[in-house]
């Protein structure tokens, strides 16, 4: 019963992240700056350890350090499959500077490593029975927190990157991550 309300809450979470994202491209094409969370404090990330789809441990709190991407997502969320490229492209460039961790969210875990294989994700994804959808507040898939070397949420963002667009925008938050 608790999955069923977990997915019928990422369902509904994901018709009103497109309705966030589309709004969002009305109202500003393109982030011109990103702003991490400067005013006030910001929040611990919430620690995990996790099992990766190809069977290792991971902790997040293990890659402190260096900032750390978390992309949520599903095999069968179309728009995480059209963002994946992107991520994957930018996990290449950035790293040694930036580890990127997903989180894939309530999905059959073959589908998942076959989906990982497909697109050759370079970075590690656990899976989730969606307990870090609750503790992160991801209302909608893709989501993709932004995670200070110190460990503290710098920016969300809800909503694919995709295309030309999708890579600047990622760029710009990755600059506005590892500016010190």
């Amino acid at each position: 019963m608790r999955r069923i309300l977990i997915l019928l809450g990422i369902l509904g979470g994901i018709a009103a992240g497109a309705c966030a994202v589309q709004r969002t491209a009305e109202v500003q094409p393109l982030l011109s700056s990103v702003r991490m969370q400067t005013s006030g404090v910001q929040r611990a990330a919430p620690d995990f350890i996790g099992e990766t789809l190809d069977g290792r441990e991971l902790a997040l709190s293990e890659l402190r350090g260096k900032p750390v991407v978390v992309n949520f997502w599903a095999s069968w969320c179309a728009p995480c499959k059209l963002e994946m490229p992107v991520l994957s492209a930018a996990a290449r460039r950035h790293a040694g500077r930036v580890h990127f961790v997903g989180v894939n969210v309530l999905d059959r875990l073959d589908d998942a490593r076959r989906f990982a294989r497909q697109i050759e994700i370079p970075f590690p994804s656990v899976y989730d029975d969606g307990s870090l959808l609750q503790a992160y507040q991801v209302v909608g898939l893709p989501t993709t927190v932004f995670i200070t070397a110190d460990g503290r949420v710098a920016a969300t963002h809800a909503g694919p990157f995709v295309g030309e667009e999708g890579t600047r925008r990622l760029e710009t938050y990755l600059a506005a991550l590892l500016r010190p």
